[in-house]
């Protein structure tokens, strides 16, 4: 059953609870009221007609002994009084009956049991009475007198509001359940577009959202649904881009290897399988040395960047001098440099990070900044402090980067020109493991680059304390 189908039948049934009880309790009260004002009116004639039987017994003389007289008595009276009589002798005997009931006898004698201050009912058909009974005495002379008051028309009235509440509570009822349907679809409409979006999003369509506004239960619900969503859609593209990247990476590694492997493979084939002049063993010799010391590089760079997954390892930071970091990154180049490096704010200081990474990170930068091939030959290391950071510049008047391309340059094997980097011994795998130590870091590299007017890189390190 829907939302708005189970809501409108709670409201009419709770709406069915609330008029009943108030019709039951109205009509009820009314209907007591006025059988009440009737009981004391019929009192009031019972009384009168006791008065009237003592007065002919005072009238005539042994008037219980003689039955014909008793039957005109009470024929002339009911007449009179329009009310039914019965009168009975002291051992109730039947010697007149008028109540005006086909089976009269069974409530006269009820009435008689019901004692003198006592009233009881009697129905025939859709007829109602109410019956009195006392006992009339003159002079040691006892006769019983029962008189039965119709009160038909109190009932009939009473079933007449109850037949009229009925309709009117059917009629009332289907207004009611109409607007309370139209209510119930209004409100539960979020409802229906929130499970429609959800079916849209199980379905694929991660960029649906709901759009509701307002400042109620379900427009919140809705808000932290469509929060969810964002969630959800970020994190599968996430996962798209993951499943993207590992393809391109695959691809680009089996290239990096078929490449190098094809030509000495056809070199070795060459120098095996026929005599060929020195010059040619020397030209394939040195270019198998070649590719077999960047397959090495490479090989050593992929495992590095493996190891360093930061979704797998956390680093302990400990204090670095930035002197000694400087120190160290110098010698780890090779000492015929073909570029001069420019140190400057290295002479004091210390940053919290892993003397071994950071010293790989600026290598490899630096690295690729002397690929660039500066046109002023040197390449600038800067370090600045600021608000507890240090912030650690490599800079180059180089050839520069596309824009276009700095978006890509830190996934694995990506190259701006492939031909000139694996002709300077590169692999694409250098600036891709040095955005994965920035972020064990807790830092990221940040490019700016100009085609023809060089490239700067900077990241940024928490300062340790003296």
């Amino acid at each position: 059953m829907k939302l708005a189908a189970k809501l409108t039948l709670v409201i009419l049934l709770l709406l069915a609870l609330l008029l009943n009880l108030g019709a039951a309790w109205l009509i009820g009260s009314g209907f007591s009221a006025q059988l009440q004002a009737a009981a004391q009116q019929n009192v009031a004639v019972h009384r009168a007609e006791c008065y009237q039987l003592q007065k002919a017994m005072i009238e005539t003389p042994n008037l219980e002994t003689q039955p014909p007289l008793v039957v005109l008595y009470g024929q002339q009276r009911t007449a009179q009084a329009g009310v039914g009589l019965a009168i009975l002798s002291v051992e109730r005997a039947f010697l007149y009956s008028g109540t005006g009931m086909e089976n009269g006898w069974q409530p006269v004698l009820r009435a008689l049991d019901a004692g003198e201050d006592g009233m009881t009912y009697a129905q025939e058909g859709a007829k109602v009475w109410q019956l009195f009974a006392s006992p009339v005495q003159w002079q040691g002379r006892t006769l019983w007198l029962v008189s039965s008051c119709d009160v038909s028309s109190v009932f009939q009235l009473r079933n007449q509001q109850l037949a009229g509440f009925a309709r009117l509570e059917l009629i009332a009822f289907a207004g009611v359940a109409l607007a309370v349907w139209a209510v119930s679809r209004r409100l539960t409409r979020p409802l229906k577009a929130l499970e429609e979006s959800a079916r849209a999003i199980a379905a694929g369509s991660y960029d649906r959202r709901t759009g509701m506004t307002g400042a109620d239960e379900v427009a919140s619900l809705a808000a932290s649904f469509d929060a969810m969503a964002e969630a959800v859609e970020q994190r599968a593209n996430q996962l798209d881009l993951a499943v993207h990247q590992r393809e391109d990476f695959v691809s680009a590694f089996t290239h990096e290897l078929k490449t190098p492997m094809t030509s000495m493979l056809g070199y070795a084939d060459l120098m095996r399988s026929a005599e060929v002049k020195p010059e040619v063993r020397q030209r394939a010799a040195n270019y198998i040395y070649h590719e077999t010391k960047r397959l090495e590089s490479l090989s050593a760079k992929l495992m590095t960047f493996m190891a360093l997954d930061p979704e797998h390892k956390t680093l302990e930071l400990r204090p670095v001098a930035l002197a000694a970091l400087a120190e160290r990154t110098a010698r780890a180049l090779p000492a015929e440099y073909p570029v001069r490096l420019c140190w400057e704010g290295f002479e004091a200081g210390r940053v919290l990070g892993d003397e071994d990474l950071l010293t790989s990170l600026l290598e490899n930068l630096i690295n690729n900044g002397m690929r660039a091939e500066p046109k002023d030959g040197r390449i600038s290391i800067t370090a600045h402090r600021k608000n507890g950071q240090v912030e650690i510049t490599v800079r180059d008047r180089g050839r520069g980067i596309p824009q276009k391309e700095l978006e890509r340059i830190t996934e694995p094997f990506y190259m701006v020109d492939k031909s000139r980097a694996r002709a300077q011994n590169g692999s694409g795998f250098g600036l891709a493991l040095c955005a994965r130590i920035a972020r064990l870091h807790g830092t990221r590299l940040e490019f700016e680059s100009q085609p023809g007017e060089g490239t700067t890189v900077r990241f940024t390190l928490k300062e340790a304390g003296e």
